[in-house]
């Protein structure tokens, strides 16, 4: 593991622990055991260093996606493991974001959420980019029937924000309902619906 790979895994238990507000570049610099002044030399500020774990986070997920992923067979499994990957990073990101709430004032809890904003952004990005490879081989699988690019995108649309809605009842609101059998039952009915 290379120096600012360390960096990064020190802050991000250091901000889950701590939080973002009660974390200075001193504690970050001391989790790594090295001296403040060396910290800067990978990184100008604590802002900088908590962008880092952000993409951390990302590349987990994505990563994590991508390996579930390569052990399904069918369209409906991929998207049932793309579902079910995405929930559990989510639960786990809402302690995680909980926990680095913890000490802000409100000038950097702006900032934070501007960060979590721009975080969200780059995630759809590649989110998207996974989902399309998933559909665009299920297209040529003749698993479901996509014409053009359009409809592509609107498939890409409902389905993320299908997700993000059930993702936030099970989350936010602690349905009773079984977050797999739920997301299984969404996944074929959204294929039936592009046959």
């Amino acid at each position: 593991m290379d120096k600012r790979t360390k960096i990064v895994v020190a802050a991000q238990k250091l901000f889950q622990e701590q939080g973002l507000g009660f974390s200075t570049m001193e504690d970050v610099a001391k989790a790594v055991g090295m001296g403040k002044s060396s910290l800067y030399y990978y990184f100008k500020s604590k802002e900088e260093i908590f962008d880092a774990v952000l993409d951390a986070e990302i590349n987990e997920v994505i990563l994590e996606t991508t390996r579930q992923l390569s052990r399904q067979q069918g369209l409906v499994e991929k998207l049932v493991a793309f579902a079910s990957v995405k929930l559990a990073m989510a639960r786990k990101r809402k302690s995680l974001f909980r926990a680095m709430e913890a000490g802000m004032d409100a000038e950097l809890f702006s900032k934070y959420t501007e960060q979590k904003k721009a975080l969200h952004r780059r995630y759809l990005e590649k989110e998207t980019l996974l989902l399309q490879q998933l559909l665009l081989e299920g297209a040529n699988r003749h698993e479901i029937n996509l014409s053009n690019n359009k409809q592509l995108g609107e498939a890409i649309f409902i389905f993320l924000s299908a997700l993000r809605g059930m993702n936030r009842e099970f989350i936010v609101h602690d349905s009773d309902a079984d977050p797999y059998k739920m997301l299984s039952a969404f996944c074929s009915v959204f294929c039936k619906g592009l046959e």
